[in-house]
């Protein structure tokens, strides 16, 4: 019994951290724009899908895809913010969460017209006999999953904390005008945060790739598990996101072992709904407020 519950924890670990980094780039437009990125599953998508394009279709090294990946999907995220996004900055937000809609359904179906296919299988990174840690079998590409994404997470953390950049985020969530008076420009930091969080999204495509295989359907499942984690963790709360990524994704696999397969679609709504009933701003919810 200890074993099953072990594998369990261990799947829901694993699915956890990716939500974890999905869930972080969410954040990090949110902190710095205060827009909730719903093309974020779509950017996602596509690095998994460049990611088969690298491993599977060129027969690249599987480095490349980590390394390349990344910054070319945030770069595709800050093209958009310029040439869409920036032209409705004055606009109301309900007008820019449209956009952002519509912008991940077009990259969606311009990957179906690409690929007419189901899906699309890519090779996991190792191979071979699985870690043994206390009667527990972790397979290597696992153990990499958990360790990469959650690292990733951390040093996102640690760069927004302590950088520049993460210093001008902070600046522009609390006071943008005030921001600006402290030499931070506006489109600056909207272009990094809308770079960081695209490159986070496209190494969540890399990352989930061999696990769940390419599909239009990963666009809806990433936005939909980064957008329930977020808001578990607290939107404007990078350490909440990682938080909020672990406990959807232990929730979800105890769900579907012990209750029913059905289940794992619903625990997410249901943790969704008992947060925004019990707590509304997150478990970790900064207390600083925006002014302009």
């Amino acid at each position: 019994m200890l074993g099953e519950l072990g594998f369990v924890l261990l799947a829901g670990v694993k699915f956890g951290a990716l939500y974890a980094l999905a869930a972080l780039g969410l954040v990090v437009v949110h902190k710095a724009t205060k827009t909730v990125n719903f093309a974020h599953g779509a950017f996602a998508m596509l690095g998994a899908f460049a990611s088969f394009l690298i491993v599977v279709k060129w027969q690249w090294a599987y480095w490349a895809a980590y390394l390349l990946v990344p910054p070319a999907i945030g770069l595709v995220a800050a093209a958009l913010e310029f040439v869409v996004l920036r032209r409705l900055r004055q606009a109301d937000m309900f007008t820019v969460v449209i956009a952002t809609i519509f912008l991940g359904i077009a990259l969606a179906e311009a990957f179906r017209l690409t690929y007419n296919t189901e899906l699309l299988a890519v090779p996991a990174l190792f191979t071979g006999p699985p870690l043994v840690v206390e009667g527990l079998f972790i397979t290597r590409d696992t153990a990499w999953v958990i360790a990469g994404a959650l690292a990733t997470a951390v040093a996102c953390i640690i760069l927004f904390r302590y950088g520049r950049f993460g210093r001008g985020m902070r600046a522009m969530a609390a006071n943008i005008r005030g921001a600006q008076l402290c030499g931070y420009s506006i489109d600056g930091v909207y272009m990094l945060a809308w770079f960081l969080g695209g490159a986070l999204a496209g190494l969540t495509g890399v990352f989930i790739a061999p696990v769940t295989g390419v599909s239009v359907d990963l666009a809806i499942s990433i936005i939909t598990a980064g957008f329930v984690a977020g808001v578990i963790g607290g939107f404007d709360s990078p350490q909440g996101a990682i938080v909020g990524g672990l406990l959807l994704g232990i929730a979800e696999s105890l769900a579907a072992a012990y209750v029913s397969s059905a289940m794992k679609n619903c625990v997410s709504f249901l943790l969704l709904f008992v947060v925004l009933m019990w707590r509304p701003e997150g478990l970790f919810a900064e207390r600083a407020g925006r002014s302009v």
